[in-house]
C-alpha cells in the first residue's frame, strides 16, 4: 500500500491534480514524440496533429494541438466521434489502455517529488533528482544497435534514477530504476529512428535459434552465455499494435524464435504481440516460454543466469507453446524429411488411449465416468507397475491434473478414501492434482463463443501457464466437456473444430493426453446399445467432435437380462447400473478394438473391467470341463433311455439341467450358453440329432456311434421320448 501526500499535510493527491502535474511537467517535445509513436498513422501540418480516430485511423476528423506556446497544448476533438482530447494522460489510456497509475510510473522522472512524497509501509522514498537528458548527458550504459555490416543504427543509453545525494532508487519489484534514451546520429536529443531495428543483428542473421528478451542487459547476458538473443527498442513501452509498423522484423524470417517475456503482465502481453509479429515476419517457429512458478515479479534472464538456472532445459523442453510458420516454399514440409525409423506410438493405456493426444471418453449420465477417471489418473501418479485402467495395461507414469465442474473437495475426498482407504497416495511416485472447481470460485471455460469467434479465456490462459510448468505430465482430464465448452458443439461443427483443435494443441504442447468427459445422447428406455457403433454414433454433439479426436471411448449398459445373467455367473449381486459394455470407437492408431465388459464394484463404485473373468467361463480348460460335461450327460441320458433335445419340449437341456442327473457344473448356466454348448458337440462331430419316429423330427441328441445311430435305442420314460 503507498499513500501520495502533499509536503507534510495527510490529504493525498486527486487523479485530476496528477494529471495537471503530468501535463505541466513532462516535457512538450517528449509529449509529441510519444503521441507520433503512438499514432503511427498520424499526419502533422503545422501545429496540428492529424488522425481519423482514437484508434489509430489515418485521417483528418480528429485534430490535437501540438504547439507547445498554446494554452490548448495536446487537447483536441474528434468531429466524428464528438470525443474531447483533454491532454496526453487521455491520449496512453484511450490508446494504449494504460492506466493512470502506469503512466504516472511512465513519467516518474519528470514529476515534482518535493511536494508530493510518495510513502511505502517501509518508510517514504527519497525524491527523485530530476534530470534532462541529451546527446552530451553522461550516461550508465550504452546498447549499440548495428547493421549487418556492423554500422550504427541507433545507440540506447541507460539512466540510472537517483535522488538528489546520489543514491541509486528501487523501483517495486527492488531493481534499480532506470530511463532510457535513444539517440541517432546528427540528433542532440532523443529520438528513434525511422525504421527500428533489432538489436545485435549480425548474430541473429548467423544464427538459427533465436532468443528474444525485453532489454539489452538481458540479450547481452545470454549472448556472453552462447546463446544468440535480440529484443526490441524501447521495451513494452514504446512496441505496440499502433507502432509495430515502425519495428522490422525481417532479420528474424526462417528462424526459430523463442521468447522469453519478463515475469510480470507487460512482459507478457509484449511477448505476445511480438509473436505475431515474428511470424507475420516468416520465421519458421515460435516458442513461448513461461517463468517458473515461484520466480518474483520482473524475474528475467539476466536473474536467471545470475542465480545459475538451467538455461539449456529451460529453452530446449518441448512443453512450451510453440507455433509454426506454414511455409510450402522451402523444404519444412517436405516428406524427405521422414526419413529412418518412424516414433513408435506411445500408450498411456495400453491399446485404449494413446500417450499425447486429445481423447473423448463418453456415457450415459450416472454411469461413473469421473469414478473411472480419478481411478485411472490414480495409477498413473502411483507409479505403480501392473495396473490397470479402461481394459488396458497402465504403460506410462507421471504428473496428472483432473478439473471436476460438478464434483466437489468433500465428493472428491469420498471417493478417493474408497479407492485407496490405505492411503497409499501419500507417497506416489508423482503428482496427481485435483482441482474441484465449485471449491475455488466455479468454472472457468477453456473455449468461448462471440460473434462467430473462438478463444480461449483468459483465466484458462493463466492456469494454462502453470500447466506447461509441470514436467512429466501425462494426463489432464476436464468433467465433464460441457461444463469447460461456452460454445455450440452439440450443432455447429465450427465449435467441435476448434475445440478438438485446442484439444489437439494442448496435448502436444504438454506431451499430455488431455481427455474430456463427455455424455451419450439418451436412449428410449426400452432401446438397448448392443455395437461399438452404435454407441459411437450416440456420442452427443457434432459429428467434428469425434472426428476431430485421435481416440474415443464409449460406455454403455447392458440389458437387465444379460446384466443379470453376468452378475449371477460371477457371484455378485446385481443391481440396476451394475453391468456395462465398453470398447474404443475411434482411435486415428492401433488400439484394441475388442469390446470390454464391466461390472460395478459394489463396495467403490468403481466400474471394473471383468472381461477375462467372463471370458474364461466360456474358454480355456472351464470351457472344455463344460462340455465334456454336457456330452456324457447326454450319451448316459441315450444308453439309459432318456434322451435329451436341443431345444425342444420338456427334455430340452436348458430344462432338464436341474435335473438331479444333471452335472453340476453345468447348472446356473444360461439357456444360450447350453444351447451353444450342443452346437459346438455337433460341430466338433461328438453328438447328432435323430429322428425316432417316422413322423418325428431330428430333435434327439445322441452319440454319433450310440444307439440310437445304429437304430437300437429303447425308451424307457413315459416322457416324450417314448
Amino acid at each position: 500500500m503507498s499513500v501520495v501526500r502533499f509536503g507534510n499535510t495527510t490529504s493525498s493527491i486527486s487523479a485530476n491534480n496528477l494529471v495537471d502535474e503530468i501535463s505541466r511537467r513532462v516535457p512538450k517535445s517528449e509529449q509529441i514524440r510519444i503521441l507520433r509513436d503512438t499514432f503511427p498513422a498520424g499526419r502533422v501540418h503545422g501545429n496540428t496533429f492529424y488522425l481519423g480516430s482514437l484508434l489509430g485511423d489515418p485521417g483528418q476528423s480528429l485534430k490535437i494541438n501540438i504547439d507547445p506556446h498554446s494554452p490548448h497544448f495536446m487537447k483536441g476533438q474528434d468531429f466524428n466521434g464528438g470525443v474531447g482530447i483533454g491532454g496526453i494522460v487521455k491520449i496512453l489510456m484511450e490508446a494504449r489502455g494504460m492506466k493512470l497509475g502506469e503512466i504516472k510510473d511512465m513519467f516518474d522522472t519528470y514529476l515534482d517529488h518535493t511536494a508530493p512524497q510518495v510513502v511505502h509501509d517501509n518508510g517514504p522514498v527519497v525524491n527523485p533528482f530530476k534530470q534532462q537528458f541529451n546527446a552530451n548527458s553522461p550516461y550508465d550504459a550504452e546498447y549499440v544497435y548495428t547493421n549487418a555490416d556492423g554500422e550504427v543504427l541507433v545507440s540506447v543509453r541507460r539512466y540510472n534514477v537517483k535522488d538528489a545525494a546520489g543514491n541509486p532508487l528501487l523501483n517495486t519489484n527492488g531493481k534499480p530504476k532506470k530511463e532510457f534514451r535513444p539517440f541517432i546520429e546528427g540528433s542532440p536529443y532523443s529520438k528513434f529512428p525511422d525504421v527500428r531495428p533489432l538489436y545485435n543483428i549480425p548474430n541473429v542473421l548467423a544464427s538459427r535459434r533465436v532468443i528474444w528478451v525485453e532489454g539489452e542487459k538481458c540479450a547481452d547476458a545470454l549472448n556472453a552465455a552462447g546463446y544468440s538473443a535480440t529484443c526490441t527498442i524501447g521495451g513494452a513501452g514504446a512496441l505496440t499494435k499502433r507502432t509495430a509498423t515502425q519495428y522490422d522484423f525481417s532479420p528474424l524470417q526462417g528462424k526459430e524464435l523463442i521468447l522469453w517475456p519478463d515475469n510480470d503482465t507487460a512482459g507478457k502481453k509484449l511477448a505476445d504481440l511480438i509473436q505475431d509479429l515474428a511470424l507475420a515476419a516468416g520465421v519458421r517457429s515460435t516458442t513461448m516460454l513461461t517463468p517458473p512458478m515461484g520466480k518474483p515479479d520482473g524475474w528475467d534472464a539476466s536473474d536467471a543466469i545470475s542465480e545459475g538456472f538451467d538455461i539449456e532445459e529451460f529453452v530446449s523442453t518441448k512443453a512450451k507453446a510453440t507455433k509454426v510458420a506454414i511455409n510450402l516454399l522451402d523444404d519444412t514440409f517436405s516428406a524427405a524429411r521422414f526419413e529412418g525409423d518412424a516414433p513408435i506410438q506411445k500408450f498411456l493405456i495400453d491399446g485404449t488411449f494413446p500417450l499425447g493426444v486429445p481423447i473423448i471418453f463418453s456415457a450415459a449420465g450416472d454411469a461413473g465416468k469421473g469414478m473411472m477417471t480419478l481411478d485411472m489418473g490414480m495409477k498413473i501418479a502411483s507409479g505403480k507397475p501392473m495396473t490397470n485402467a479402461f481394459g488396458g495395461l497402465v504403460r506410462e507414469f507421471g504428473n496428472v491434473v483432473i478439473f471436476t465442474a460438478e464434483d466437489d473437495e468433500s465428493e472428491m475426498h469420498r471417493r478417493i478414501d474408497r479407492l485407496d482407504p490405505m492411503m497409499e497416495r501419500m507417497n506416489y511416485a508423482y503428482d496427481l492434482k485435483i482441482v474441484p472447481l465449485p471449491n475455488v470460485g466455479g468454472v472457468f471455460p477453456i473455449l468461448s463463443e462471440a460473434n462467430g469467434e473462438f478463444s480461449t479465456s483468459q483465466e484458462f490462459e493463466k492456469i494454462y501457464e502453470q500447466i506447461l510448468q509441470l514436467s512429466d505430465l501425462k494426463l489432464i482430464v476436464f468433467d465433464p466437456l460441457a461444463s469447460f465448452v461456452h460454445a455450440d458443439v452439440n450443432a455447429d461443427p465450427a465449435a467441435g473444430a476448434a475445440l478438438t483443435g485446442l484439444l489437439a494443441k494442448i496435448a502436444t504442447e504438454t506431451g499430455a493426453s488431455v481427455l474430456m468427459c463427455h455424455h451419450m445422447t439418451k436412449v428410449k428406455d426400452d432401446a438397448v446399445i448392443k455395437t461399438p457403433e452404435q454407441a459411437r454414433n450416440l456420442i452427443r454433439g457434432t459429428s467434428a467432435l469425434v472426428d476431430g479426436v485421435r481416440s474415443a471411448f464409449a460406455l454403455w449398459q447392458v440389458d437387465t437380462a444379460r446384466g443379470q445373467k453376468t452378475c449371477e455367473r460371477l457371484g455378485v449381486p446385481y443391481q440396476r447400473n451394475t453391468c456395462f459394455d465398453g470398447a474404443v470407437v475411434k482411435s486415428n492408431g492401433p488400439a484394441s478394438r475388442n469390446v470390454r465388459h464391466f461390472v460395478r464394484d459394489p463396495m467403490t463404485g468403481l466400474l471394473v473391467d471383468k472381461t477375462e473373468q467372463i471370458e474364461a467361463l466360456d474358454s480355456g480348460s472351464a470351457r472344455e470341463i463344460k462340455l465334456d460335461a454336457m456330452y456324457e450327460w447326454i450319451v448316459d441320458c441315450e444308453n439309459r433311455g432318456v434322451a435329451l433335445t436341443h431345444m425342444s419340449g420338456n427334455n430340452a437341456v436348458s430344462r432338464r439341467v436341474e435335473d438331479a442327473d444333471a452335472p453340476e457344473v453345468l447348472q446356473g448356466l444360461s439357456s444360450s450358453v447350453l444351447e451353444r454348448y450342443v452346437r459346438e458337440l455337433q460341430q466338433a462331430r461328438r453328438i447328432d440329432k435323430f429322428q425316432l419316429t417316422a413322423t418325428g423330427g431330428k430333435i434327439w441328441l445322441g452319440d454319433i456311434r450310440g444307439p440310437m445311430s445304429r437304430g437300437e435305442y429303447e425308451a424307457v420314460t413315459g416322457r416324450d421320448n417314448v
